[in-house]
């Protein structure tokens, strides 16, 4: 499979997101790029059958913990399912660990982060206290590795290198964001990593 270079991979998300546009710019959402966008996404979601056995594998390879989808349908720039590794005894007190595994649409990527979650009186903060996407904490590495695995098997896809997650893509308009707030993470895969259901 052809590595990409950031150069390649900023082109790529130039084709789907509009650049040199403000949020205030209402016209944003008629641009061909927009378009593209959501015509990849009519496309995928005509034929999930991949993400479905995916998901499938991973409730395999996780078996008596909680898997969940996590995508923002048609918002992000990709598939987002998160694994529920760590969650406190009694849910009162404590914080929960997840394990988030990202597909992209718009390139044939895939990423994998983590965060964690506050309990309060039984119930789960939102969004994350704590996101990790340049480096795991240990508690994540086993479950962050067979989410790895599992999305290479079913995808044959290749990772974002960790150090180009934060790379800005300057005057790009993700939707919600400031163009100046674009990286690389973002415009492929998820708008808002923290947010999970």
């Amino acid at each position: 499979m052809t590595r990409f270079t950031v150069p390649e991979l900023m082109e790529v998300c130039r084709q789907y997101y509009p650049a040199g546009r403000t949020l205030d710019d209402h016209e944003h959402g008629a641009s061909p790029e927009w378009h593209r966008f959501h015509a990849r996404w009519h496309e995928a979601m005509a034929d999930r059958s991949r993400w479905l056995t995916l998901r499938g594998a991973l409730e395999e390879a996780f078996p008596g913990i909680s898997v969940g989808d996590a995508t923002a349908y048609t918002h992000d720039g990709g598939y987002r399912c998160c694994v529920y590794s760590i969650e406190p005894q009694d849910k009162a007190d404590g914080v929960s660990w997840e394990v988030v595994g990202c597909v992209s649409l718009l390139a044939p990527l895939y990423f994998v982060y983590g965060t964690q979650h506050r309990y309060r009186a039984g119930r789960r903060e939102s969004p994350a206290a704590a996101l990790f996407l340049e480096s795991l904490p240990e508690a994540l590495t086993s479950s962050s590795s067979k989410v790895t695995r599992t999305i290479e098997s079913v995808f044959g896809y290749q990772p974002l290198p960790v150090q180009w997650v934060s790379v800005p893509i300057p005057g790009l308009c993700l939707d919600h964001f400031e163009p100046d707030r674009a990286t690389l993470f973002r415009a492929l895969f998820t708008l808002e990593p923290a947010l999970l259901p």
